[in-house]
């Protein structure tokens, strides 16, 4: 009877990383917001008194669309007040002498039936403190402003035009978590750090995601409030999937993907990257069939892209080991065989080396097929140090029953291999555990050794 040979389960494979919409830097102290040019007109009725703030997105060509009421206290003049943004023009934002989308807030304020007054506001005046902070991000010394702004901060802690210019001083030096933590401090954001403040909470929002999901939601509806465009959108979708909201994560991800699909200006990189994540929110949802759809696509943004038959192998995989925790070999081994047909090499080499362990953990192991699984692994990566190990299993399995001689050499020089490929990779523990089962199993009578028995 053949030897059962007991091997710690392997380890999972890793998950996606996957990134925010890569963004440029934001010098909030050579931003100049939007401003209204001419006020237009309605021909709708104006129901009577009231305050009414539409937000405008003005586009860097100078288009714009009235996207939406922030705040009204007469839901009357809600159409009025909409009409009179839309027709209005605008001179977009500028950062340094370049034109940048933004968005403005157009206040209109109803008197009876007319229009009594409209402003556009929010810009925040900087203080000494926060003057300097500016010039020190104007000159690319971003760690000196972080400093400096935390340092005026211990003795001007209500100064919020000076802790906007931290988070803007952060977010530049490359730490959004800091630059997140500043902004959230902040009552009212002003107009000229809003971009700066919506691209860290997306930011921080994403980078969290899996340490602190909460706070990770909590930053990316933020973002999304200040700025409801593609990447505040995906960082929420991101955080909705780490809180296990998959219905609205996969709702959040595709508001981001169609915004992301209809600028050019997006790259495919990013768009990738959406898509990505969205199947991810799908498989965890058990769509499979929106899973596929997705993969489909991100092949057909980037055809040299295998991060959709790589998420797909990822899942397939963790439901092959699933499987395995159930003792349901036959449908871990179709898992597994599914996965390594998903088209990424890496996800292969796993999948079929996950295939031949199960077969080792199974009631009656079928060695020779072990080891054609094992060696189908090590055929696309020879030097990996778990499929000869499971090579190497399979071969002692079939060498307990035929004491052959040449099995046996074989099954050492595996075992060997996979030792020295084990300490060359630094994974003392897979090694160790090598060296326990060459002892146990192939050299009993031995003092022990690193498995180069003959």
């Amino acid at each position: 009877m053949n030897p059962k040979f007991r091997i710690a389960a392997p380890l999972a494979a890793a998950l996606l990383a996957l990134s925010p919409i890569p963004t440029t830097a934001q010098y909030a102290s050579e931003f100049v917001p939007a401003k209204l040019l001419k006020q237009g007109t309605t021909s709708q009725s104006i129901a009577g008194s009231g305050t009414v703030v539409v937000q405008v997105q003005v586009n860097a060509n100078g288009t714009h669309k009235a996207t939406k009421v922030i705040h009204s206290t007469n839901s009357g003049d809600n159409a009025a007040a909409m009409e009179i943004a839309q027709n209005s023009t605008y001179k977009p934002a500028h950062r340094g002498s370049t034109p940048v989308v933004s968005f403005y807030d157009f206040t209109l304020k109803f008197n009876g039936k007319s229009v009594a007054s409209s402003s556009g506001g929010g810009t925040v005046t900087l203080s000494s403190a926060a003057s300097q902070v500016a010039n020190l991000i104007r000159q690319g010394q971003y760690q000196q402003a972080v400093s400096k702004a935390q340092s005026g901060l211990l003795s001007s802690p209500g100064d919020d035009s000076l802790r906007q210019m931290l988070g803007v001083a952060a977010y530049d030096a490359g730490d959004v978590t800091t630059a997140a933590a500043a902004f959230d401090k902040v009552a009212t954001i002003g107009t000229q750090f809003k971009p700066a403040a919506a691209h860290s909470f997306a930011a921080a929002a994403v980078k969290i995601g899996q340490t602190d999901p909460t706070q990770s939601l909590a930053y990316a509806q933020k973002a999304v409030a200040l700025d409801p465009g593609p990447n505040s959108r995906f960082a929420l979708g991101v955080a909705q999937l780490a809180n296990n909201q998959t219905a609205e994560a996969i709702d959040s991800l595709k508001v981001a993907r169609d915004a992301a699909m209809r600028d050019s200006t997006i790259p495919v990189a990013s768009k990738v990257n959406i898509d990505a994540q969205l199947l991810q929110a799908y498989l965890a949802n058990h769509d499979t069939a929106g899973a596929q759809a997705v993969a489909a696509q991100i092949k057909q943004l980037d055809p040299n892209s295998t991060a959709g038959t790589r998420a797909i192998g990822v899942s397939l995989i963790k439901s092959g080991q699933a499987a395995m925790e159930a003792k349901d070999y036959t449908t871990a081994l179709g898992d597994f065989d599914q996965a390594a047909a998903s088209g990424d090499s890496d996800i292969a080499v796993t999948a079929y080396t996950e295939a031949a362990l199960a077969i080792a953990q199974s009631p009656k192991p079928d060695y020779k097929r072990m080891q054609a699984y094992a060696e189908k692994a090590i055929a696309i990566k020879p030097d990996d140090a778990l499929a000869n190990f499971a090579e190497g299993i399979a071969l002692t399995g079939q060498w307990a029953t035929s004491h052959d001689d040449d099995t046996k050499k074989k099954a050492a020089a595996a075992l060997d291999k996979a030792d020295q490929q084990a300490k060359a990779d630094g994974n003392v523990a897979l090694s160790l555990q090598i060296e326990s089962f060459v002892k146990k199993n192939l050299n009993p009578t031995s003092g022990g050794g690193s498995g180069g028995g003959s």
